[in-house]
């Protein structure tokens, strides 16, 4: 699937390239609402006072915790420990709101709230670059899915964002027990269709659990790389998916 100087061969190319995987979060599916704005929400819902110093505070706090440890250990298997993850970080952050920090159980129950809020597709949208390109892959005849680190909420999201309208399915690590890079999510997600592992892209945005998940399975690894500031890899990278078909062979703006 790869040619020698790094790129990918085209669909005429050995073996034939039948489907591309994607990963959801950051590839196809972006924040819509800042999580300051849904903590505000969910305060004031319950009656919480908050200046707007506190809970930009407290959020930064959240979010901070969040980067420093999604990529450590297995929270993405179960969704007991994704919702874990972030609502442990949302309680963690809202001890900045002076209303919340010297009542441990308020700051748990508002940091629950908070990730349920979060699971409503409004808080959520697609990038530009998504319609057109899925459209254009299967428009080629190409078999299109996704492979997500998520918790239970992500099929309702893929579902009223329009998403299958183009992929044949989902395959979300807190549903399996299998969180990526570990090769048998692709395995899985390959044998759902049926196609072997030579045949197929996978196109996400994180090095470690995207790049090497897809390529320990025996799949192409193809990295977006959005924001044009990551560091050279050793694989095909994009900035954005418009530059995903015609790397394939595949026609755009259909």
């Amino acid at each position: 699937m790869m040619d020698p100087h790094g790129g990918l061969l085209r669909l005429g190319g050995e073996p034939p390239l039948e489907a591309v995987l994607f990963d959801a979060g950051l590839t196809l599916i972006q924040t819509a609402t800042p999580a300051v704005q849904v903590a505000a929400g969910v305060l004031a819902a319950h009656g919480v006072p908050f200046t707007p110093e506190e809970l930009d505070e407290a959020m930064d706090r959240a979010e901070a915790l969040v980067a420093s440890r999604w990529h450590l250990g297995d929270w993405w298997a179960a969704d007991r420990t994704v919702r874990d993850l972030f609502a442990s970080a949302y309680r963690h952050g809202l001890t900045a709101v002076r209303a919340v920090g010297p009542d441990p159980e308020l700051a748990a129950r508002l940091a629950e709230a908070i990730y349920d809020d979060y699971q409503e597709t409004r808080h959520w949208s697609l990038y530009p670059d998504v319609r057109p390109t899925l459209a254009a892959l299967r428009h080629a005849g190409l078999r299109l899915g996704i492979i997500s680190d998520w918790g239970h909420g992500l099929e309702a999201i893929v579902l009223e964002l329009g998403l299958h309208a183009y992929v044949e399915f989902v395959v979300v690590s807190a549903r399996v027990g299998i969180a990526k890079p570990n090769p048998r999510l692709f395995d899985l997600a390959l044998g759902r269709i049926g196609v072997r592992p030579e045949r197929a892209v996978f196109v996400g945005d994180t090095y470690v659990t995207d790049v090497l998940g897809a390529r320990s399975a025996g799949v192409t690894p193809v990295l977006l790389d959005r924001s044009a500031d990551g560091p050279a890899v050793d694989c095909v990278t994009i900035r954005s998916l418009e530059a995903l078909p015609p790397l394939l062979g595949v026609p755009s703006g259909l």
